[in-house]
């Protein structure tokens, strides 16, 4: 008999509301002839260890419910599990993986949606970063950035995204983006066959795998691939107020390519330093981190997930 875990945050979003989802694609699959288990997390950062259990006792598709925050949890205890998949049931805000595996918004159509699929094996991004603690890293499967993203994200902290709508999610973004000053900081960039690193000055550094984040940022970063073998990093040069319209303005309108204030890469790594002004905030799958100085890398052939053929 296959086995399967349910991974979810039993304190995101509406109680009542997630562990009826929960329990719907529970019996869904054990309809399937699966021995199914539901795992809850039980405090943010803590998820990675009981999912490599899960693992190691012969797990066969370990699903994350919920948000792209969901399946960062998850994917801190699936690297290099040669035996296990993961698999996405969206429950989230954005959903920015879900949308790019093709993946039925219902929770419990997407779950049976994946048993048929083939688990493959891609690279995953490294994330390590400045903390009160000291130095830490961590896996993402979706972006990481440091700037006007990270401070988002650490502005949302005191509020939590579950508890938004969308509307007004995006209103507070924008009004932190009008109000606050982001300042330049360094970015040493590697590049397939380039003998040293280039050096450039950003306001924004983003690193995304997945080819639309959803929403109101679906065209600011298209094109990107979990496959791919490099990172596709995106930075808006300073000065912020300037930089950042534009990328918004000239996407939505099509005309990203003949913008001269961002570029494009692709690029082995890449680091950030601290720059002169507040700490530069950092986030991975829409999850704050820490502050910069921070470095972004790709781990070759780390994941099993499924995904359409």
């Amino acid at each position: 008999m296959r086995r399967a875990v349910l991974l979810y945050n039993p304190t995101s979003g509406r109680r009542g509301h997630r562990t009826y989802y929960i329990e719907s694609i529970a019996a869904a699959l054990r309809a399937q002839n699966i021995d199914v288990h539901i795992l809850p997390t039980e405090a943010p950062g803590t998820a990675g260890r009981p999912v490599a259990e899960a693992c190691v006792d012969g797990a066969e598709i370990v699903f994350a419910c919920g948000g792209d925050g969901t399946v960062h949890e998850a994917l801190q205890g699936m690297i290099w599990q040669t035996r296990t998949a993961l698999g996405v049931i969206p429950l989230g805000t954005a959903n920015a993986l879900a949308r790019h595996l093709q993946l039925s918004l219902d929770p419990v159509r997407a779950a049976l949606q994946q048993l048929n699929r083939e688990p493959q094996t891609i690279p995953v991004g490294q994330i390590t970063y400045q903390t009160p603690q000291g130095e830490r890293s961590r896996y993402f499967i979706v972006m990481a950035g440091a700037g006007p993203d990270g401070a988002l994200v650490y502005k949302m902290l005191t509020v939590g995204k579950q508890r938004l709508g969308r509307l007004s999610y995006y209103l507070r973004a924008a009004r932190l983006f009008s109000r606050t000053r982001f300042g330049p900081f360094p970015v040493q960039v590697a590049q397939q066959d380039c003998t040293e690193p280039t050096q450039l000055e950003a306001v924004s550094a983003m690193a995304v795998r997945v080819g639309d984040l959803g929403g109101l940022f679906s065209p600011l970063v298209r094109g990107a691939s979990l496959e791919h073998p490099h990172l596709r990093l995106t930075l808006a040069a300073p000065p912020a107020n300037v930089s950042l319209p534009a990328w918004f303005a000239l996407s939505w309108s099509r005309l990203h390519r003949w913008n001269p204030h961002v570029r494009t890469l692709e690029v082995e790594s890449f680091t950030c330093g601290s720059g002169n002004a507040n700490p530069v905030q950092v986030q991975a799958d829409g999850e704050w981190l820490g502050h910069t100085p921070m470095t972004v890398r790709l781990i070759p052939n780390a994941l099993r997930l499924l995904m359409p053929r």
